[in-house]
């Protein structure tokens, strides 16, 4: 996915959304930074913490080419992100 589409897709949605990843069912791990590695827009996720709002996301990606694919951070590798899904007044990429 695209930071482009991302952000169309999520204009209208509630800033204050916090956002996840969910590595499975039952396992959500806050986003909490995001860094961009050779034009790749890598969420950092953890496994406690204070997920990044919407609103946050937005403002630490404003400068950066909506060209920009996402992606998570994984092991050994960071895995490209395809899409996501609200859940109860959560954003989940997954």
């Amino acid at each position: 996915m695209r930071l482009i589409d991302f952000n169309l897709s999520t204009a209208d949605l509630q800033q204050t959304l916090p956002l996840y990843w969910e590595v499975n069912r039952n396992e959500l791990q806050p986003i909490q930074s995001v860094s961009l590695v050779h034009q790749q827009l890598v969420l950092v996720a953890a496994s406690s913490g204070h997920p990044l709002t919407l609103d946050q996301f937005n403002m630490r990606t404003r400068q950066i080419n909506g060209q920009a694919q996402l992606y998570i951070q994984t092991e050994p590798q960071p895995l490209r992100l395809f899409g996501y899904r609200l859940s109860e007044q959560r954003l989940l990429f997954g």
